[in-house]
């Protein structure tokens, strides 16, 4: 409501935070990027929400078509995994992770992206996500939230076909957005 009266008051437009194709493609330059810096990957493992996989994926097969685009998602809101699998939008009622910046639904273009250029969707405990996020602070000396340290969750914990014939994995880390509080605690459970 707030941002439909600012965008009324103001004439200002309203850039959705992933389900935009102006957001995807500039998330599609951290495949640009990545693949510069390292040409030969097999894979690419990315957290999925929205924009973020959208991106990397369109620009990553458009580089390459046989490159694998993994998505990694927490179990406590798996929608991508469930929408994958039914092959139509699913949307939870209510989502529960560690992960919160992966707690968004797919809309209608980033479902369409995920649907035919994503590879696999490899779901994820909240504990592994808390592990991966300490092994970015202890071994890394990277602060990277627990939305951001999933893909290394899945392809540290995570024994499945996603990762067949794949010798050369790229994963991606993103933000840094830690409630502190909130980590330390989950450490300790």
């Amino acid at each position: 409501m707030t941002a439909a009266k600012v965008l009324e008051d103001t004439g200002a437009v309203l850039v959705h935070p992933y389900n935009d194709a102006r957001i995807i493609s500039g998330q599609g330059t951290i495949s640009l990027e990545f693949l510069e810096q390292a040409p030969h990957l097999d894979a690419i493992v990315v957290p999925i929400s929205g924009g973020l996989i959208s991106g990397v994926a369109v620009a990553a097969k458009s580089i390459n078509p046989s490159l694998r685009v993994l998505a990694a998602e927490p179990s406590g809101a798996n929608d991508a995994a469930l929408s994958k699998a039914a092959g139509k939008i699913i949307t939870l009622p209510e989502t529960k992770t560690v992960a919160d910046g992966l707690r968004a639904h797919l809309g209608n273009l980033t479902w369409s992206i995920v649907r035919d250029f994503v590879d696999d969707v490899i779901v994820v405990d909240d504990k592994e996500i808390i592990e991966a996020v300490k092994l970015c602070y202890e071994i890394l000396k990277v602060a990277v939230e627990p939305s951001g340290a999933i893909g290394l969750a899945a392809h540290h914990f995570q024994k499945c076909q996603a990762w067949k014939d794949c010798n050369r994995i790229g994963i991606i880390l993103s933000g840094g957005n830690v409630d502190l509080g909130v980590l330390w605690h989950s450490f300790n459970r």
